[in-house]
Protein backbone atom coordinates (compact mmCIF):
# COMPACT_ATOMS: atom_id res chain seq x y z
CA UNK A 1 0.00 0.00 0.00
CA UNK A 2 1.04 3.42 -0.70
CA UNK A 3 0.49 6.29 0.87
CA UNK A 4 0.24 9.74 -0.24
CA UNK A 5 0.55 12.65 2.79
CA UNK A 6 -0.45 16.39 0.95
CA UNK A 7 0.36 19.02 3.33
CA UNK A 8 1.93 21.95 3.52
CA UNK A 9 5.53 22.17 4.77
CA UNK A 10 4.47 24.03 7.87
CA UNK A 11 5.40 22.82 11.61
CA UNK A 12 2.34 22.49 13.05
CA UNK A 13 1.38 19.63 10.49
CA UNK A 14 4.15 16.87 12.43
CA UNK A 15 1.19 15.61 14.89
CA UNK A 16 -0.41 14.84 11.90
CA UNK A 17 2.12 13.58 10.19
CA UNK A 18 3.86 11.64 12.75
CA UNK A 19 0.22 9.67 13.28
CA UNK A 20 0.26 8.56 9.73
CA UNK A 21 3.89 8.01 9.23
CA UNK A 22 3.86 5.53 12.36
CA UNK A 23 1.50 3.12 10.18
CA UNK A 24 4.31 2.67 7.42
CA UNK A 25 7.70 0.96 6.71
CA UNK A 26 9.05 3.13 4.15
CA UNK A 27 9.04 7.08 4.53
CA UNK A 28 9.89 8.96 1.03
CA UNK A 29 10.54 12.31 2.03
CA UNK A 30 10.10 15.60 -0.48
CA UNK A 31 13.47 16.63 -0.68
CA UNK A 32 17.08 16.04 -2.85
CA UNK A 33 19.32 13.05 -1.07
CA UNK A 34 21.72 14.83 0.76
CA UNK A 35 25.60 13.13 1.26
CA UNK A 36 25.11 13.72 5.33
CA UNK A 37 21.55 12.55 6.13
CA UNK A 38 21.93 9.02 7.04
CA UNK A 39 24.94 10.31 9.42
CA UNK A 40 22.30 12.73 10.93
CA UNK A 41 19.80 9.82 11.18
CA UNK A 42 22.46 8.19 13.25
CA UNK A 43 23.44 10.95 14.91
CA UNK A 44 26.88 11.54 14.11
CA UNK A 45 25.75 14.80 12.78
CA UNK A 46 23.84 17.01 14.81
CA UNK A 47 20.62 18.31 13.35
CA UNK A 48 21.95 21.66 13.79
CA UNK A 49 24.95 21.16 11.78
CA UNK A 50 22.94 19.12 9.18
CA UNK A 51 20.48 21.96 8.73
CA UNK A 52 23.06 24.53 8.12
CA UNK A 53 24.27 22.44 5.13
CA UNK A 54 20.89 22.33 3.05
CA UNK A 55 18.68 25.89 1.89
CA UNK A 56 15.23 25.81 4.39
CA UNK A 57 12.31 28.51 4.39
CA UNK A 58 11.02 27.02 7.49
CA UNK A 59 13.11 26.26 10.21
CA UNK A 60 11.36 24.76 12.90
CA UNK A 61 9.44 22.67 10.54
CA UNK A 62 12.83 21.36 9.35
CA UNK A 63 14.21 20.80 12.59
CA UNK A 64 11.18 19.02 13.86
CA UNK A 65 10.77 16.92 10.51
CA UNK A 66 14.71 15.58 11.25
CA UNK A 67 13.61 14.99 14.94
CA UNK A 68 10.93 12.77 13.48
CA UNK A 69 13.32 11.52 11.05
CA UNK A 70 15.01 10.20 13.76
CA UNK A 71 12.61 8.66 15.56
CA UNK A 72 11.68 6.44 13.20
CA UNK A 73 15.09 5.59 12.17
CA UNK A 74 15.20 3.95 16.00
CA UNK A 75 12.37 2.52 15.03
CA UNK A 76 13.64 0.58 12.20
CA UNK A 77 11.61 2.97 9.80
CA UNK A 78 13.45 2.92 6.19
CA UNK A 79 13.79 7.05 5.36
CA UNK A 80 14.49 8.00 1.35
CA UNK A 81 15.28 11.65 0.32
CA UNK A 82 13.26 11.32 -3.51
CA UNK A 83 13.11 14.23 -5.34
CA UNK A 84 14.76 14.08 -8.79
CA UNK A 85 13.44 16.77 -10.41
CA UNK A 86 15.05 18.83 -7.02
CA UNK A 87 18.28 16.72 -7.47
CA UNK A 88 18.95 17.52 -11.28
CA UNK A 89 18.09 21.46 -10.42
CA UNK A 90 21.05 21.03 -7.96
CA UNK A 91 23.13 19.37 -10.51
CA UNK A 92 22.61 21.88 -13.02
CA UNK A 93 23.72 24.40 -10.54
CA UNK A 94 26.89 23.17 -9.74
CA UNK A 95 27.59 22.50 -13.63
CA UNK A 96 27.07 26.37 -13.85
CA UNK A 97 29.11 26.58 -11.17
CA UNK A 98 31.89 24.90 -12.67
CA UNK A 99 31.92 27.12 -15.58
CA UNK A 100 29.53 25.10 -18.16
CA UNK A 101 27.01 26.83 -20.26
CA UNK A 102 23.17 26.48 -20.98
CA UNK A 103 24.70 24.34 -24.52
CA UNK A 104 26.01 22.08 -22.72
CA UNK A 105 23.36 20.97 -20.05
CA UNK A 106 21.38 21.25 -22.91
CA UNK A 107 23.12 18.21 -24.30
CA UNK A 108 22.43 16.13 -20.93
CA UNK A 109 19.41 14.16 -21.59
CA UNK A 110 18.28 13.63 -17.83
CA UNK A 111 18.99 17.19 -17.24
CA UNK A 112 17.40 19.08 -20.23
CA UNK A 113 13.87 18.64 -19.69
CA UNK A 114 14.23 20.26 -16.18
CA UNK A 115 16.70 23.03 -17.11
CA UNK A 116 14.11 23.68 -19.58
CA UNK A 117 10.99 23.68 -17.12
CA UNK A 118 12.84 25.62 -14.86
CA UNK A 119 13.80 28.28 -17.73
CA UNK A 120 10.28 28.75 -18.83
CA UNK A 121 8.77 29.52 -14.75
CA UNK A 122 11.46 31.73 -14.14
CA UNK A 123 11.15 33.74 -17.13
CA UNK A 124 7.07 33.44 -16.62
CA UNK A 125 7.70 34.58 -12.55
CA UNK A 126 10.29 37.45 -13.80
CA UNK A 127 7.29 38.75 -16.62
CA UNK A 128 4.95 39.04 -13.98
CA UNK A 129 6.91 40.86 -11.70
CA UNK A 130 7.42 43.39 -14.69
CA UNK A 131 3.77 43.17 -15.60
CA UNK A 132 2.77 44.14 -11.80
CA UNK A 133 4.44 47.46 -11.71
CA UNK A 134 1.97 48.29 -14.80
CA UNK A 135 -1.76 49.82 -14.54
CA UNK A 136 -3.27 47.85 -17.33
CA UNK A 137 -5.28 44.75 -15.32
CA UNK A 138 -5.22 42.84 -18.05
CA UNK A 139 -1.68 42.13 -18.85
CA UNK A 140 -1.15 41.66 -15.07
CA UNK A 141 -3.46 38.97 -15.10
CA UNK A 142 -2.24 37.18 -18.09
CA UNK A 143 1.40 37.24 -16.46
CA UNK A 144 -0.27 35.33 -13.97
CA UNK A 145 -2.07 33.06 -16.36
CA UNK A 146 1.25 32.52 -18.03
CA UNK A 147 3.15 31.80 -14.83
CA UNK A 148 0.81 29.40 -13.39
CA UNK A 149 0.73 27.60 -16.76
CA UNK A 150 4.37 27.00 -16.64
CA UNK A 151 4.42 26.75 -12.92
CA UNK A 152 2.06 23.72 -14.07
CA UNK A 153 4.69 22.09 -16.46
CA UNK A 154 7.04 22.07 -13.57
CA UNK A 155 5.16 20.60 -11.05
CA UNK A 156 4.27 17.61 -13.49
CA UNK A 157 7.51 16.94 -14.52
CA UNK A 158 8.71 16.99 -10.91
CA UNK A 159 5.91 14.55 -9.98
CA UNK A 160 6.46 12.40 -13.02
CA UNK A 161 10.13 12.07 -12.10
CA UNK A 162 9.48 11.29 -8.54
CA UNK A 163 6.72 8.69 -9.55
CA UNK A 164 8.61 6.81 -11.82
CA UNK A 165 11.58 6.18 -8.78
CA UNK A 166 9.23 5.52 -5.85
CA UNK A 167 7.93 3.15 -8.73
CA UNK A 168 10.93 1.25 -8.04
CA UNK A 169 10.24 0.70 -4.37
CA UNK A 170 9.77 -2.24 -2.69
CA UNK A 171 6.11 -2.68 -2.47
CA UNK A 172 5.49 -5.16 -0.56
CA UNK A 173 6.22 -2.69 2.56
CA UNK A 174 3.98 -0.21 3.32
CA UNK A 175 5.05 3.16 2.01
CA UNK A 176 4.43 6.85 2.97
CA UNK A 177 4.99 9.64 0.62
CA UNK A 178 5.28 13.25 1.80
CA UNK A 179 4.01 15.66 -0.73
CA UNK A 180 2.87 18.98 -1.25
CA UNK A 181 -0.73 20.24 -1.90
CA UNK A 182 -0.05 21.35 -5.34
CA UNK A 183 1.93 18.19 -6.67
CA UNK A 184 -1.34 16.41 -6.39
CA UNK A 185 -0.75 15.04 -10.38
CA UNK A 186 1.86 12.28 -8.23
CA UNK A 187 -0.76 10.31 -7.36
CA UNK A 188 -2.53 10.34 -10.93
CA UNK A 189 1.56 9.50 -11.91
CA UNK A 190 1.69 7.00 -9.43
CA UNK A 191 -2.37 5.00 -10.65
CA UNK A 192 -0.51 4.75 -14.48
CA UNK A 193 2.69 3.79 -12.87
CA UNK A 194 1.72 0.72 -11.31
CA UNK A 195 -1.48 0.08 -13.84
CA UNK A 196 -3.93 -0.47 -10.80
CA UNK A 197 -1.31 -3.21 -9.49
CA UNK A 198 -1.20 -1.42 -6.24
CA UNK A 199 -3.08 0.29 -2.94
CA UNK A 200 -2.81 3.74 -3.71
CA UNK A 201 -4.34 6.66 -1.53
CA UNK A 202 -4.37 9.72 -0.98
CA UNK A 203 -4.69 11.26 2.76
CA UNK A 204 -4.66 15.01 3.33
CA UNK A 205 -2.96 15.23 7.00
CA UNK A 206 -4.93 18.74 7.95
CA UNK A 207 -8.35 17.67 6.51
CA UNK A 208 -9.65 16.99 10.45
CA UNK A 209 -8.54 20.98 10.83
CA UNK A 210 -9.78 22.01 7.50
CA UNK A 211 -13.65 20.45 8.53
CA UNK A 212 -13.24 21.98 11.64
CA UNK A 213 -12.71 25.83 10.00
CA UNK A 214 -14.83 25.36 7.25
CA UNK A 215 -12.40 25.67 4.66
CA UNK A 216 -13.22 24.87 1.28
CA UNK A 217 -11.24 23.52 -1.86
CA UNK A 218 -8.30 21.62 0.91
CA UNK A 219 -7.75 25.54 2.08
CA UNK A 220 -5.83 25.91 -1.56
CA UNK A 221 -5.51 29.67 -2.21
CA UNK A 222 -6.94 30.90 -5.65
CA UNK A 223 -3.56 30.69 -7.18
CA UNK A 224 -2.38 27.28 -6.21
CA UNK A 225 -6.31 26.29 -7.53
CA UNK A 226 -5.48 28.31 -10.82
CA UNK A 227 -2.41 26.07 -10.99
CA UNK A 228 -3.89 22.77 -10.20
CA UNK A 229 -6.00 23.26 -13.38
CA UNK A 230 -3.21 23.11 -15.67
CA UNK A 231 -1.79 20.84 -13.90
CA UNK A 232 -4.63 18.08 -14.64
CA UNK A 233 -5.62 19.60 -17.52
CA UNK A 234 -8.76 20.49 -16.49
CA UNK A 235 -11.03 22.85 -18.33
CA UNK A 236 -12.13 26.11 -17.31
CA UNK A 237 -13.52 28.90 -18.75
CA UNK A 238 -11.40 32.26 -18.96
CA UNK A 239 -13.47 34.09 -16.59
CA UNK A 240 -13.31 31.71 -13.43
CA UNK A 241 -9.25 31.70 -15.03
CA UNK A 242 -9.52 35.40 -14.62
CA UNK A 243 -11.02 35.24 -11.33
CA UNK A 244 -8.74 33.02 -10.09
CA UNK A 245 -5.90 35.14 -11.16
CA UNK A 246 -7.08 38.30 -9.73
CA UNK A 247 -7.98 36.62 -6.37
CA UNK A 248 -4.36 35.38 -6.20
CA UNK A 249 -2.59 39.14 -6.54
CA UNK A 250 -4.62 39.76 -3.17
CA UNK A 251 -3.92 36.39 -1.41
CA UNK A 252 -0.23 36.87 -1.76
CA UNK A 253 -0.76 40.07 -0.69
CA UNK A 254 -2.81 38.78 2.53
CA UNK A 255 -1.20 35.56 3.43
CA UNK A 256 1.48 35.39 6.15
CA UNK A 257 4.56 34.20 4.41
CA UNK A 258 6.97 34.34 7.56
CA UNK A 259 6.87 30.98 9.32
CA UNK A 260 3.89 30.88 11.95
CA UNK A 261 4.48 28.02 15.36
CA UNK A 262 1.94 26.15 17.34
CA UNK A 263 1.09 27.25 20.49
CA UNK A 264 -2.05 26.15 23.17
CA UNK A 265 -3.53 29.73 21.86
CA UNK A 266 -3.72 28.05 18.22
CA UNK A 267 -2.30 24.53 17.31
CA UNK A 268 -2.76 25.36 13.34
CA UNK A 269 -1.54 29.46 12.76
CA UNK A 270 -0.65 28.91 9.06
CA UNK A 271 -4.24 27.16 8.77
CA UNK A 272 -6.43 29.43 10.50
CA UNK A 273 -4.44 32.17 8.82
CA UNK A 274 -5.05 30.75 5.31
CA UNK A 275 -8.71 30.32 6.03
CA UNK A 276 -9.17 33.50 7.28
CA UNK A 277 -7.80 34.90 3.22
CA UNK A 278 -9.67 32.78 2.26
CA UNK A 279 -12.88 33.81 2.73
CA UNK A 280 -11.99 37.38 2.15
CA UNK A 281 -11.32 35.62 -1.17
CA UNK A 282 -14.72 34.33 -1.43
CA UNK A 283 -16.35 37.35 -1.53
CA UNK A 284 -14.15 39.24 -4.07
CA UNK A 285 -15.34 39.24 -7.41
CA UNK A 286 -12.61 40.19 -10.30
CA UNK A 287 -13.67 43.78 -10.45
CA UNK A 288 -13.22 43.78 -6.65
CA UNK A 289 -9.84 42.61 -7.11
CA UNK A 290 -8.58 45.30 -9.59
CA UNK A 291 -9.98 47.68 -7.34
CA UNK A 292 -8.15 46.51 -4.42
CA UNK A 293 -4.71 45.48 -6.02
CA UNK A 294 -3.83 48.77 -7.31
CA UNK A 295 -4.29 50.44 -3.67
CA UNK A 296 -2.59 47.08 -2.16
CA UNK A 297 0.22 46.22 -4.17
CA UNK A 298 2.85 48.59 -2.80
CA UNK A 299 1.14 48.30 0.87
CA UNK A 300 2.60 45.91 3.60
CA UNK A 301 0.48 42.74 4.46
CA UNK A 302 -0.98 44.74 7.84
CA UNK A 303 -2.38 47.06 6.14
CA UNK A 304 -3.34 45.59 2.63
CA UNK A 305 -5.45 43.36 5.55
CA UNK A 306 -6.88 46.75 7.19
CA UNK A 307 -8.37 47.89 3.29
CA UNK A 308 -9.44 44.78 2.33
CA UNK A 309 -11.37 44.60 5.58
CA UNK A 310 -13.16 47.80 5.76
Amino acid sequence: MITIGFSSHRAEIIPFARQIMEQHQIIVLEEPPHPNFADMLNGNLSIADYLMEIDIEFPEFDRLMCNEARRLHQKEKKLLQIEPYLERLLNIHEYFADGMTPEDVLNMADLKAVYLAEKSATGALINFYARSMEKDFKQVIKSVKAFATADARRSNLRSVLRAKEIATLDTTKKIYVESGYIHYPLYRYLLHNFKGNQNIRAVYLMQPVFRKLGCKRRNMGPGDILTLYYALNLTIKKDLANLLAARSLIYTQLIETQEMLPDHSNMTPHTSDEARVNRLMDRMGYEDCKTIYSEIRFKNRHDSLALVKS
